[in-house]
């Protein structure tokens, strides 16, 4: 594990999402039936490497877990994923939850159909950009966040959703959107997603994904304030 001065990077996320054309800033997934999919492709694929490093902000010591592998349909492209966590634990599981994610989004767009969005999800994250790897996906556990950005939710909920049935392949899918405000500018309009294999799982999903929005948001701005 290595220390690493307090520097941050934009990663800009490539992530595809089945259903019609959207701009999202977060996606989040909440599977049930078709999540043995996911771990199959997963445990078909799983990271070749990763490193730890510890990043200091402020008065908070975090850890960041880069997960290294290749991409499950084309082995020549490098992938990388990050996780930040409180803890290593911490970090090590939202990386594995943001490989998993992002072989979601290449399964359900396209193993089992085609079409869907393709996303460009900008994240400053702590730390140098990942070399020789193209960043696809970034993940937080920071504990210490979560009061924060339960009040700043709760000052800023979604205004409007949408529901899309989406088919992919033989599998029937739900994907939730979420639109409002963004927390640090009123002015501006956004939209989140969740997609599951139920309505109230894949709207659950949506809610994680504007809680994640925020988190991503308010983590820089107080880091970098």
């Amino acid at each position: 594990m290595s220390a690493t001065k307090t520097i941050f990077h934009t990663a800009t996320i490539e992530h595809h999402v089945p259903g019609p054309p959207a701009e999202m800033s977060a996606v989040a997934y909440n599977l049930q039936y078709t999540r043995s999919l996911v771990t199959d492709l997963v445990e078909q694929n799983p990271p070749a490497s990763g490193d730890t490093h510890v990043v200091r902000l402020h008065d908070h010591e975090l850890v960041r877990v880069n997960l290294y592998g290749q991409h499950p349909e084309d082995p020549k492209r490098r992938l990388c994923v990050i996780g930040i966590g409180d803890e290593e634990d911490r970090a090590k599981t939202a990386a594995n939850v943001a490989w998993s994610n992002y072989h979601a989004s290449v399964l359900f767009t396209d193993k089992l159909g085609e079409g869907g969005s393709k996303l460009s999800i900008r994240y400053r994250v702590p730390g140098v950009p990942a070399q020789r790897a193209a960043t696809v996906g970034v993940a937080y556990d920071v504990q210490y966040m979560r009061p924060l950005v339960e009040t700043a939710v709760a000052r800023n909920m979604p205004t409007r959703d949408e529901c899309h049935v989406v088919q992919s392949g033989e599998l029937t899918l739900m994907r939730v959107d979420l639109y409002g405000q963004d927390p640090l500018d009123s002015h501006r309009r956004v939209c989140v997603g969740g997609i599951a294999d139920r309505h109230y799982r894949a709207m659950a999903a949506a809610e994680q994904a504007w809680a994640d929005y925020h988190t991503f948001l308010l983590f820089a701005a107080h880091a970098l304030a």
